[in-house]
């Protein structure tokens, strides 16, 4: 018996290491989304006119991607027993959404 015990817990952590894996790969999806819209936003307004409520709205849809995201990983250790602490993911995004730039007339050919 003790070999299928640890067979069983090698695939429950298996599917945990998975689970965790497409979590990430939808949460990678989730922000490429966020930043394309508001790259499309920012080159509407900076190019075509276009109003700048459509890239504070992205800016906003950005922030609180990440606020939840934070939310999550402080969570995660906690529900699950501290199994995924130590399995945080290598490109995670930044604790705090980096600070807007003051306000000026700037366009895309000053970055």
């Amino acid at each position: 018996m003790g070999f299928l015990d640890k067979a069983k817990a090698t695939a429950a952590q298996a599917m945990q290491q998975g689970q965790a894996k497409v979590e990430q790969i939808q949460q990678s999806r989730q922000e490429s989304e966020l930043y394309k819209t508001l790259g499309e936003a920012v080159y509407k307004a900076q190019r075509q006119g276009g109003d700048q409520a459509a890239v504070d709205a992205a800016l906003t849809a950005l922030d609180s991607h990440f606020a939840q995201v934070a939310q999550a990983a402080a969570s995660a250790p906690a529900a699950d027993g501290g199994a995924a602490a130590g399995t945080a993911a290598p490109s995670a995004p930044p604790a705090s959404p980096p600070a807007a730039p003051q306000e000026g007339n700037f366009t895309l050919d000053d970055m």
